[in-house]
């Protein structure tokens, strides 16, 4: 084999020559291992990331469904607060109408008792004329 000669002046051996070839082939093939398993996980964490960005896009969506039935929710107890409001007026009115009722049924009540009296009173002022003026022994029929 001929000598090369180096930038140097000196001589070189073709078999360090390709040996540095291979050292150098050698280095580039484990940078490039290395490259491939960089990108084999970068790849990996891409797939996961688009993954966990699909699951929060679901989430969110789901988040708005829960809050617009929340909303919903809001409004229709908001209504029946409102009901309930004007159900409990009108059972009060209801009650006080209920009340005002009793007390007139119990006026009148006393008032049919007095004129009950009033009526046994005049029917036996009546008996009693009628038996003093036939001479005490008749009783009314």
């Amino acid at each position: 084999m001929k000598d090369i000669m180096t930038s140097s002046g000196q001589p070189e051996d073709i078999s360090v020559r390709l040996d540095d070839i291979d050292t150098r082939l050698e280095e580039v093939g484990d940078q490039l291992d290395l490259i491939r398993t960089i990108q084999d996980a970068n790849r990996r964490e891409t797939r996961g990331n688009y993954q966990t960005i699909a699951r929060l896009e679901r989430s969110i969506r789901e988040l708005g469904d829960i809050a617009r039935l929340h909303q919903e929710a809001l409004r229709v107890a908001e209504r029946d607060r409102q009901a309930t409001r004007e159900v409990e007026l009108q059972t009060d009115q209801d009650r006080e109408i209920l009340l005002a009722s009793l007390l007139q049924a119990e006026r009148d009540r006393q008032q049919a008792e007095r004129d009950r009296q009033t009526f046994q009173e005049e029917i036996r002022r009546i008996w009693e004329y009628l038996r003093d003026r036939n001479g005490g022994t008749s009783t009314p029929n």
